[in-house]
């Protein structure tokens, strides 16, 4: 039997670079980072160069646009050099990076530290997507990190995001209340009424 392949994880990368960084090292950078997506099953779905100007509004961040689109499940942080000073004042760098010159956030923690809205709570409309995506033929893994990407509220805050049991539960929960199907002419009517 085939080993089937994953869905891989769309990743964008926020580049925070030194402004005295020359294009060549930029497009080293941009390289190595599609690299090691490609070489862990990855897709890098954006590279996006930040040259540290502070920002106040995640509207601000091009990267972010990606994951209000549902078109990405984590964002990668890197800062170029690594040795020198974060941007002060700067919204992603205060609540994403910590200290630190890089980070991964999946598209819940991103939500929680208030860098993306809210997740949609409504249920019925989680479960239409997920039937959607499973028509398409997805896993039930990919139809989960699929609902986190596109904003629909986790069913438990424990673990905060959407699981493949989660997503199966939904599922057999779309088969319960799948509404029947009328037929365009009532069986058994008599003829001079039809």
């Amino acid at each position: 039997m085939p080993r089937m392949s994953r869905f891989p994880v769309r990743i964008v990368c926020h580049a925070i670079l030194r402004i005295d960084l020359v294009p060549a090292q930029v497009r080293e950078l941009e390289a190595t980072i599609r690299r090691r997506c490609r070489d862990s099953d990855a897709q890098l779905v954006a590279f996006c160069v930040d040259l540290g100007m502070p920002k106040r509004r995640p509207e601000d961040y091009p990267a972010l646009s990606y994951f209000r689109a549902g078109k990405a499940d984590a964002l990668l942080i890197v800062c170029v050099p690594s040795d020198e000073p974060l941007p002060r004042g700067d919204l992603l760098t205060s609540r994403a990076l910590s200290g630190f010159p890089g980070a991964w956030l999946a598209v819940p923690r991103l939500r929680e530290v208030g860098l993306l809205p809210a997740a949609i709570g409504l249920r019925s409309v989680a479960l239409r997507r997920a039937v959607a995506l499973r028509e398409r033929r997805f896993p039930c893994d990919v139809i989960a990190r699929w609902l986190d990407a596109e904003g629909y509220a986790a069913p438990s805050s424990e673990p905060g995001h959407w699981t493949r049991s989660d997503v199966l539960k939904l599922l057999r929960e779309a088969r319960r209340v799948q509404p029947l199907l009328l037929p365009d002419e009532p069986r058994g009517a008599p003829a001079a009424l039809l």
